[in-house]
């Protein structure tokens, strides 16, 4: 097999020019393939990376919802999340709430998102500086202003500062009146709330205050987050909980990106039809070129079948000429395709409602691999019919016609 190979480098290095360009071609083409292939799974990839770093196993929503969907709660949230704390393996069951609050600061008011939990130290934020909430439900004991916890953007965006004091409406201003009247809250910390939104507001408050803040009644949950000693144990949970209360949906984290999935098969089926197109291009553009080059060694080739060339091997001589091109192709492929997805991944996270974490492009070992696989099949597989044309060249009518010529 060495001397093909041998040959098969020495004729693509025969006209540079033309090989050169031919590897542009296909480097365009190969970078719109890793660029599909990167797309396909690309946000559920980077959304799997978020929920495992936040470290709950499971999630607990109403039935047939995601997270926060507007007027979907668990009725009893609170009970319900003890009893999944009473099961082994369970370390932590937190009952959140999450809805659209109004910041009143300097004679306007602004919306923002609150994430009210039982008590400070859930894990349902990542602390960055300053105090979380106190332990106990219901920060305003003793008389003290009741704490809240904010993001980076109402540093970045209104300057409030740890130890400022924020008066929380439940309505965008006086005239629709709320059920219950504003309170006020200081700020003892800044924290990262996962997923949140690149522009939004979030901050988090005691449930207990949440609920005086709004007049609701106690116990309803818009999800409850759970955490396993170990998390190979999610699947049993699920099945539990389900069995326990039917108007909720228990979520590993596969099945949560499972039903994200669902939603998603636009950007499948978006990519499924250019990486189709990537793969006929290039499948064409390599079966042109190495029939061209084949075209203009028949004499060539009719000399190797004199001096003891089996048919075999000058198929193989072809066909490694389109491996070749392929193999040649994935450093242009990889670089062009790594610049284009950052380019275009920047565009689409631009647009609003999307979480700052989340990436539509992500190069993972699976799409690597995929790409490179399609990128060397799709050569090899374009120089079969060169192949089957080299192999039956009539020795010596190519010969004879040579010498005339």
């Amino acid at each position: 097999m060495r001397a093909p190979a041998f040959l098969a480098l020495r004729t693509l290095g025969r006209n540079p020019i033309r090989t050169v360009l031919v590897l542009l071609g296909l480097a365009v083409t190969g970078a719109l393939l890793l660029d599909m292939t990167m797309l396909a799974h690309g946000l559920e990839t980077s959304l799997g990376g978020v929920l495992s770093r936040v470290g709950f196993a499971v999630r607990v929503v109403p039935k047939g919802t995601l997270p926060f969907v507007p007027g979907a709660m668990i009725p009893d949230g609170d009970g319900l999340a003890a009893a999944i704390a009473a099961q082994p393996g369970v370390t932590a069951a937190v009952p959140v709430v999450g809805t659209n609050i109004f910041v009143a600061r300097r004679g306007r008011r602004t919306p923002a998102f609150v994430f009210a939990v039982p008590a400070g130290g859930t894990g349902a934020y990542g602390l960055l500086e300053g105090r979380d909430l106190p332990p106990a439900a219901g920060s305003g004991a003793g008389g003290r202003l009741p704490a809240v916890v904010v993001n980076p953007n109402m540093v970045r965006l209104d300057g409030v500062r740890i130890g400022d004091t924020l008066v929380l409406a439940a309505g965008p201003s006086r005239g629709l009146a709320p059920v219950a009247a504003p309170r006020t809250f200081r700020v003892t910390g800044v924290a990262d709330f996962y997923i949140d939104l690149a522009t939004q507001r979030s901050m988090a408050i005691a449930t207990a205050d949440l609920r005086a803040l709004e007049g609701r009644p106690s116990g309803a949950a818009s999800l409850i987050l759970v955490r396993l000693g170990d998390p190979s144990r999610a699947g049993a949970l699920t099945r539990w909980i389900g069995a326990r209360d039917p108007r909720v949906d228990a979520l590993s984290i596969a099945d949560f990106l499972g039903r994200l999935q669902t939603r998603l098969t636009y950007f499948n089926q978006f990519s499924l039809v250019l990486g189709s197109l990537s793969v006929a291009v290039s499948f064409l553009l390599i079966t042109a070129i190495v029939a061209l080059s084949v075209s203009e060694r028949l004499g060539e080739i009719a000399m190797l079948r004199a001096i003891g060339f089996t048919r075999a091997r000058i198929a193989a001589l072809v066909v490694l000429e389109g491996s070749a091109l392929g193999v040649a192709s994935l450093p242009g492929t990889f670089a062009l395709g790594l610049v284009i997805a950052g380019y275009l991944d920047t565009i689409l996270r631009g647009a609003p409602g999307l979480p700052v974490d989340l990436h539509f492009f992500v190069l993972t070992p699976g799409a690597a691999a995929r790409t490179v696989a399609l990128v060397l099949g799709t050569g090899t597989v374009a120089g079969v019919y060169p192949a089957a044309v080299a192999s039956r060249t009539p020795v010596a009518a190519t010969l004879h016609a040579e010498v005339l010529s």
